[in-house]
């Protein structure tokens, strides 16, 4: 994966320096981009063979103050997901450089841009052509953007599913030599020679086992333990969340087909990108088990502050809004665990109506009565969060609208000016007395 030795930005790369290798391509330091006059040249140098109007247009677009915005929608569709596929291609190399060009001028919020807009073009590859590739320079080159906007967190997950990448591409050993992910795991975060060798060998093994799935380093990670997870939010960190929209895509597509299972690992990935908290799947209680179990850690200073360490969530992938037995069997379970928070979410809402046997109703009286607010995540607000809404601050929105007993939330979601609480009581009035159940 990429270099070998990664000196601070603006530090001069050493002359006898070798670059290490991935997927077939030498990543080099970062050097230290010249000025403006040698800009051409500097690129000449690090992207060999390639057209002069096309390095033109890149560098003058760059330049640009929403350059890299502007690249991260323009160079999708300049560059097939072909195009920027494979070993020794111009195009990826280009794409790359122009990143390290805003990374070195410090904008690393551009670089995210155009590192994670290569991610997502990577993925559409592998759809398109049916067949995995290795994706691991953008995923690195975005842990250290993370790093350097002081986002730990953000910036120890994306070496992770680095990692996980390098071990489906060269196998279940560790990669000491020519690595990106050795040296940053063990002399930037203190990871041990052998957890870095077990969670190697781990990602290989379920990547095998896991067919598609395991294209996604995202569900990898989750195959994983926690004990990687060492780091703690910073305050501008506390509030940023990151999914992959494509992930989410993809995990939709397959509900009501996996017997309430996919709708668990989408929940579980969910609550797992908010920064400062650990997410569980399927853990076992002595009377039930929890189908994800969410764990808030480091400060908090927002709503997060009102709900407590632990929470729980339910999924229900049914036809049919979820009724009251489900939201009171809910609220039992995070009243014997002594929890003041859950998450019910449900592909279709819950029942709603005026009598007490809506789980409408009994979601409010949770609360009124024992203190517990339990929000509720519906299919339209999964394709909210897949078109770029914020998780985090949909929680919040619903936690207000639940606990402040709201005619509608506070904050609405991007997608329309209509309140959630349309959405997330999807069930006509009455439904759920009869219930059509396909899956969990």
């Amino acid at each position: 994966m990429s270099q070998d030795v990664a000196p601070a930005i603006g530090q001069a790369e050493p002359a006898n320096q070798p670059a290490a290798q991935a997927s077939g391509l030498e990543y080099p330091v970062l050097i230290p981009v010249p000025s403006e006059p040698d800009w051409k040249k500097w690129f000449d140098l690090q992207v060999p063979g390639i057209d002069s109007v096309e390095r033109d247009y890149l560098l003058s677009t760059a330049a640009e103050p929403d350059g890299g915005y502007e690249l991260s929608i323009v160079l999708p569709s300049r560059y097939s997901p072909t195009d920027v596929t494979g070993a020794g291609n111009i195009r990826q190399r280009a794409w790359e450089i122009i990143g390290i060009w805003f990374m070195n001028q410090g904008r690393f919020h551009d670089a995210i841009e155009i590192f994670q807009s290569l991610y997502t073009h990577m993925l559409r590859f592998e759809s398109d052509a049916g067949r995995w590739t290795h994706k691991g320079m953008p995923l690195v080159w975005l842990s250290e953007c993370f790093f350097h906007l002081h986002f730990p967190v953000h910036a120890k997950r994306y070496l992770m599913y680095t990692l996980c990448e390098d071990a489906i591409c060269y196998g279940p050993e560790k990669r000491a030599q020519g690595s990106g992910v050795y040296f940053r795991a063990r002399r930037g975060y203190g990871m041990s020679d052998h957890l870095v060798s077990e969670y190697t060998r781990i990602a290989y093994d379920k990547a095998q086992k896991l067919g598609r799935d395991g294209w996604f380093p995202e569900r990898l990670l989750a195959e994983l333990d926690d004990r990687w997870m060492s780091e703690s939010p910073t305050g501008m960190e506390f509030s940023s969340y990151v999914a992959n929209s494509i992930y989410i895509r993809y995990l939709m597509s397959h509900l009501g087909k996996t017997r309430g299972m996919t709708l668990e690992w989408l929940a579980h990935y969910l609550v797992s990108m908010i920064p400062g908290c650990r997410a569980y799947r399927r853990e076992l209680a002595k009377t039930t088990d929890f189908d994800v179990l969410g764990s808030f850690e480091g400060p908090a200073t927002d709503f997060r502050s009102e709900l407590g360490r632990y929470f729980l969530c339910e999924c229900k992938d049914w036809n049919a809004p979820a009724d009251f037995t489900t939201m009171a069997k809910l609220a039992r379970l995070l009243d014997s665990v002594r929890s003041r928070f859950g998450i019910l979410f449900s592909k279709n809402g819950i029942s709603r109506g005026e009598g007490n046997r809506y789980a409408e109703r009994e979601q409010l009286k949770v609360f009124a009565q024992h203190g517990i607010a339990i929000i509720v995540i519906s299919e339209p607000d999964l394709e909210a969060i897949a078109n770029g809404e914020s998780f985090l601050s949909m929680l919040r929105s619903e936690y207000e609208f639940v606990r402040l007993d709201l005619s509608k939330p506070l904050s609405t979601t991007c997608q329309n000016s209509q309140p959630r609480s349309a959405k997330l009581r999807s069930g006509a009035k009455g439904a759920g007395r009869t219930r059509k159940k396909s899956t969990k």
